[in-house]
């Protein structure tokens, strides 16, 4: 007997034709979590390459420094384990040394590759010890009869032919190049290339502010990038996608400045998703640079986010976010207070994104502009974007009748307007206590 599929009922034999279809369609959205992107100065390491961490990197090997002397990353992951860090400096000389034929020269440009030294044992049976040595701490160590036994280490490489008795070799002339302003604009132009959800970056100089701002709010309006920019003393950028922070917190002796706790803060708001940062700790903090309570209004009016000391009734203490807000002052009609609230922008940004990937990946150019495919893009909006917010209550339950979709002026244009309530986090109580 005949079968198989079928797509005009003009077959000729005998059968079964069976169709096997959906009439939905089933789209993965995208994770509203995302990476945060740490740029740094850097003496060792790869130069403009961005560079994924986690708590198990070896930093040594990779930016050489521990991870407890890396601040902007070890204070990240307070935040997230998703982090992208990039090396701003430039790589400049690689240090080396030699001694007779035997050369060692650095992995790296930079002045920390004058941090290795490496030294020769010569042994009683022809075979040498070579250790490899970073900043005093042993690092690499070989037995071999020859150079050509000798592998490359993350440190140096080795070149030429051993010394005939031990030798102590310190490499020198390593250098860095500086970052300069243009190295901050190949990073922002670099940034094209990464999938993250915020830039986080601790500076005094307005200029870079100003770069990285503009490039943030180019991303936003003209490309649908929906990413933020975490930044310390910076409101003048007046924007949803730039955040402020005004002052900074101590943990124990160790003061963390405004400058320095942009890189926490830039990490959870990456992880945030669809909660809210207002009265989210501080991890760690001990007590926080006071301001009066005045100086908390105007810090918060002027549209930055301000760290403050939360007495506990219980005797806990924290150091808590005031407020989660970001630079957005100029309101208007058609954007009111709402663009504000770091809760309800990145829960429109989850709204943007995911409806950008599901007309991307599903529609373009594969599903007709008619109304039943109108229709199929409004099904996917509110089944795989509206509906799993409202489970989530980022959002008030809608009525679908609010979510119109046409064709547009052009025959490939679709029209859609969709009215949707986002949900904010309490923050203000006001109570009446009636004494009787």
């Amino acid at each position: 007997m005949a079968g198989g599929n079928w797509e005009k009922q003009n077959k000729e034999l005998s059968g079964a034709y069976t169709n096997f279809e959906t009439n939905d369609l089933v789209v993965q959205g995208l994770d509203s979590k995302g990476a945060v992107v740490i740029p740094i100065l850097l003496d060792w390491g790869d130069s403009g390459v961005f560079t994924k961490v986690t708590p198990n990197t070896k930093f040594m090997e990779l930016f050489g420094k521990d991870l407890k002397d890396l601040l902007p990353i070890s204070e990240a992951f307070k935040g997230t384990g998703n982090v992208i860090v990039y090396n701003l400096n430039g790589e400049g000389n690689k240090a080396a040394a030699k001694s007779g034929n035997f050369e060692v020269k650095a992995v790296h440009g930079g002045l920390d590759g004058n941090n290795i030294v490496v030294t020769v044992a010569q042994g009683l049976n022809g075979e040498a010890t070579i250790r490899t040595f970073y900043d005093g701490e042993r690092v690499d160590s070989q037995v071999v009869s020859s150079v050509a036994e000798l592998t490359s280490n993350p440190y140096v490489v080795f070149n030429g032919e051993l010394p005939e008795g031990d030798a102590t070799l310190t490499l020198s002339k390593g250098t860095t190049v500086s970052a300069t302003n243009d190295s901050y604009a190949t990073f922002a132009t670099a940034l094209d290339t990464q999938i993250f959800k915020t830039i986080a970056i601790g500076t005094n100089d307005e200029s870079i502010k100003l770069l990285l701002s503009l490039k943030v709010k180019q991303w936003r309006e003209d490309e649908g990038k929906y990413v933020t920019l975490i930044t310390n003393d910076y409101n003048v950028a007046d924007h949803e996608g730039t955040v402020s922070i005004k002052n900074g917190v101590y943990i124990g002796d160790k003061f963390i400045s405004a400058q320095e706790a942009v890189y926490w803060y830039g990490a959870a708001y990456a992880n945030a998703s669809t909660n809210s940062l207002t009265y989210a700790e501080y991890p760690g903090a001990t007590d926080v640079e006071r301001l009066s309570s005045p100086d908390v209004i105007k810090a918060k009016k002027e549209g930055h986010v301000v760290f403050i000391y939360d007495e506990g009734a219980d005797g806990l203490d924290r150091v808590v976010v005031e407020s989660d807000i970001n630079t957005f002052r100029s309101f208007t009609p058609k954007k009111n207070q709402d663009f504000r609230k770091g809760t309800i922008i990145r829960q429109m940004d989850i709204v943007g994104n995911n409806v950008k990937h599901i007309y991307s990946r599903y529609f373009i150019g594969k599903v007709k502009n008619h109304e039943d495919g109108r229709n199929l893009f409004k099904g996917a909006i509110m089944k795989d974007v509206l509906d799993i917010l409202v489970k989530q209550e980022a959002i008030e339950p809608y009525n679908p009748n609010d979510i119109t979709i046409e064709q547009g002026d052009l025959k490939d244009a679709v029209l859609v307007s969709a009215g949707v309530k986002f949900v904010d986090a309490m923050e203000k109580l006001y109570m009446t206590i009636l004494c009787k």
